[in-house]
């Protein structure tokens, strides 16, 4: 039988970065650029309303400031039509220092609509990047920031330039345009607090294009880079999270071209798999990927302890479905027949019945993405089964759905605030507008959620059937290689002996101590198994 050759997906990870602006309070960092702007106004009267809401806003009066600018977009006189571009971007101003931040959105997407026309579409752009450090991984705001590209360097304020090529790198990445990606993403500069994230989102899209020699440069910038800033200050969660993705990239990458180039390159994915702590996010997942390693190198033991492992009670909210899999495949290379076929019968057990489950679920709610996207939040509390549960764990560990996640809850709390508001501001024509343009928001973010939500159960389903499938040809082979055995037994009397591995030959460092897995898991032993397998293969 073929080894199967394993299929890595490298997910780019969001890390949270270094807030741009402060914390929204210094005058400066939101002036937005507006002093760049010169406009050719007609006498009228909703230029008081201008003028005093620019007063209040700089005395940190908003509420009163918004209504104001607000009043000049509701004038319909032909008068005050050459004011309407100032209003737009002041009251987009106004509404971010509420921290009314969908209301922003709202009128800097009226501003980026008109394009190069409007007189305040460059210094808008500000205003998004600051947007993005508050709505992550809006689609709205990446779309508008994604207009400003080919004003990018020059016209792009200097402060901004590498938190820009960032955003709008992984952005254009996600809509597979790699090359664009790569060009726009390798400006953003060492020193930036981005740079990291830059060069692993580079590596990613890399390994998609199948180059292998710039994904691994890529990803030794990301370990170099924070492997300095360790050194320097120590690593912040998010960065710790990246420096585990980062090397997770690097071992998958030399395991891909492992049996291509040399040996070697399994011993160095090994090393990178190894760098991943214990009780980390990404352990449980190098413990299960590293065992595909061990297999192309015929360390069984190690192979069969790592998924003895991921077995544990500790990784019971965990989803490795090939586990079953690969253990049958170890067996059947070691001709334990037996022991193979009680894995396949394992995964029969687990994971063929989920995939009528999901399927289930899809054609339920699969043309109403709002609904599924309710059911997938009523399984985040209560799943109606622990392998369910944890597929839409492992759903949720999907960068996009957690963004969704994050999104919906920001708008969920701008809700709140428009509620909090005193009734005469809450109660205005700009209050109401604002009210209905956040459910708006809300109800197309759940349902972008519900739809990826569906497209992630769908891939659960055809990879269950894609295993479903790998158990039907261990079947077939099985099935094959005990009738030979029995043939030759037969032939032979029965007289030939299995070559048997003793299990003195387990080898023990100083550091370690054997003990004989008694069934009971403990949480310092996980990890540490080696399954003494012997073989039963006749010579």
């Amino acid at each position: 039988m073929i080894r199967q050759s394993w299929l890595w997906v490298l997910i780019v990870c969001f890390v949270s970065s270094v807030a741009v602006a402060q914390d929204g309070k210094d005058d400066d960092d939101m002036s937005f650029g507006e002093d760049e702007v010169e406009a050719v106004r007609a006498a009228s009267p909703v230029q008081k309303f201008l003028a005093e809401g620019k007063t209040l806003y700089k005395a940190g009066k908003y509420d009163e400031a918004s209504l104001l600018f607000f009043k000049v977009l509701e004038e319909k006189d032909l008068t005050a039509e050459p004011y309407w571009p100032e209003a737009q971007y002041e009251l987009g101003k106004t509404l971010f220092k509420m921290e009314l931040y969908q209301g922003a959105l709202s009128y800097f997407s009226k501003v980026v609509e008109k394009g190069e026309k409007h007189a305040y579409f460059l210094p808008t752009l500000n205003g998004l990047v600051l947007l993005t450090d508050v709505m992550p991984e809006d689609p709205v705001v990446m779309e508008m920031l994604a207009k400003y590209s080919k004003f990018f360097p020059n016209d792009v304020p200097a402060k901004y330039r590498d938190r820009y090529a960032f955003l709008v790198g992984r952005h254009l990445y996600s809509q597979l345009d790699v090359d664009a990606a790569l060009e726009m993403l390798k400006q953003v500069k060492p020193e930036s607090p981005d740079y990291a994230r830059a060069r692993y989102i580079a590596g990613v899209t890399h390994v998609a294009n199948y180059e292998a020699d710039p994904a691994v440069a890529a990803f030794k910038d990301v370990l170099r880079n924070l492997t300095a800033t360790k050194e320097k200050r120590g690593l912040e969660k998010e960065e710790k999270k990246l420096l585990d993705l980062a090397n997770l990239a690097m071992a998958r990458v030399f395991y891909s071209v492992g049996g291509k180039a040399s040996a070697n390159n399994y011993n160095t994915s090994l090393k990178y798999f190894n760098k991943i702590k214990r009780n980390t996010e990404y352990w449980p997942t190098a413990l299960f990927e590293s065992s595909w390693v061990y297999f192309q190198v015929d360390l069984f033991n190690k192979a069969l302890g790592n998924l003895h492992s991921i077995n544990s009670p500790f990784f019971s909210d965990k989803y490795f479905p090939e586990g079953p899999i690969l253990a049958s495949v170890i067996y059947f290379y070691n001709c334990k027949y037996k022991r193979s076929r009680n894995e396949l019968d394992e995964f029969e057990f687990q994971y063929e019945p989920l995939i009528t489950e999901i399927d289930a679920v899809t054609g339920q709610y699969g043309d109403n993405p709002e609904e599924m996207f309710n059911w997938m939040k009523k399984q985040m509390d209560d799943p109606e089964t622990k392998a369910m549960g944890q597929i839409v764990g492992a759903a949720l560990s999907d960068l996009q759905i957690r963004n969704k996640m994050k999104l919906i809850l920001s708008i969920e709390e701008e809700i709140s605030k428009l509620g909090s508001k005193p009734d005469a501001w809450k109660n205005s024509s700009l209050g109401s507008y604002l009210a209905q343009e956040s459910t708006g928001a809300i109800s197309f973010a759940k349902s972008d959620a519900g739809t990826i939500a569906s497209e992630r159960l769908n891939r659960v389903s055809r990879e269950l059937d894609d295993l479903s499938l790998e158990k039907e040809k261990i079947m077939v082979e099985l099935a094959k290689a005990q009738r030979g055995q029995i043939e030759t037994d037969l032939l032979n009397e029965g007289a030939v002996k299995s070559n048997v591995t003793r299990a003195g030959d387990v080898k023990v460092s100083d550091e370690e101590l054997y003990w004989t897995f008694d069934g009971e898991y403990w949480r310092d032993e996980v990890g540490y198994y080696t399954f003494n397998i012997n073989s039963e293969c006749k010579r």
